[in-house]
């Protein structure tokens, strides 16, 4: 994919280190990228629950992960999960790629990840590997949404949903400006599509000459209830897929 977007400017609405390594790849693929977070990654209202249940991991069988940032925030709260693990007791299950990886940076094996990244699929796959009455933690956004845990309830599973961190808006002002100089804007999560519109309120006729990217269907689902026209969502639902997908649509 060397130099594949060549003189492409793609605003990355994205927070934190995710932006950072995207931006590197966007640039190693000849893309100038314009970092420009709509939101940002904070505790949740209640961190006192976040790192009980993450000190408490050993109580349940399966701990799931929908996020890089919700491993990032139950190692921060001090949760260890290698060390209860030597009976094979505990299972964990990550939501895609990304997110098993986040969990490798802290020695942890990843035992589920589902062939589709999304909740859908997470739940249907858990169902699978689990029996009715499992305890199940799921570490998530504060602001995520419901499906997962309430499909796991609606089979007999107890599940804890605990909110490891929470996504607020960034009000950036010279984000319409940052936007009107990109050619492709990229959106990885439905929270950063909901920080966008809050700072660009006619989001729909600012973007309507840009190439809209959007990691996975949730997300594009996010762009279009606010009447944003989506190009491009990838096969894989992770960074390197919205590349690729990137670079197809930029040889097309």
């Amino acid at each position: 994919m060397n130099a594949a977007l060549a003189g492409k400017r793609v605003l990355v609405t994205r927070p934190g280190a995710g932006a950072d390594a995207f931006a590197r790849q966007l640039r190693e693929a000849g893309a100038e990228p314009i970092l420009a977070p709509t939101v940002a990654i904070g505790p949740p209202d209640d961190p006192a629950a976040a790192v009980a249940a993450a000190h408490n991991a050993r109580r349940y069988a399966w701990v799931v992960f929908t996020s890089r940032n919700g491993v990032d925030a139950f190692f921060a709260a001090g949760g260890t999960i290698q060390a209860t693990r030597v009976d094979g007791s505990l299972k964990v299950a990550a939501i895609g790629p990304q997110t098993a990886v986040a969990l490798a940076e802290h020695g942890v094996a990843v035992d589920l990840v589902p062939r589709t990244y999304l909740n859908e699929a997470l739940a249907t796959e858990l169902l699978a590997n689990t029996v009715r009455g499992d305890r199940i933690l799921v570490y998530a956004a504060q602001q995520a949404r419901d499906v997962l845990a309430a499909t796991l309830r609606a089979f007999g599973r107890r599940v804890d949903a605990v909110a490891a961190y929470r996504t607020d808006v960034i009000g950036d002002p010279a984000l319409a400006a940052k936007t009107a100089g990109a050619d492709i804007v990229t959106f990885t999560s439905a929270s950063t599509v909901l920080g966008f519109i809050a700072g660009v309120p006619d989001a729909a006729a600012v973007l309507h000459d840009k190439t809209v990217a959007a990691i996975g269907p949730i997300t594009a689902q996010a762009a279009r209830d606010a009447g944003i026209r989506v190009d491009v969502v990838p096969e894989a639902f992770t960074v390197e897929g919205l590349l690729l997908a990137l670079a197809a649509t930029a040889h097309a």
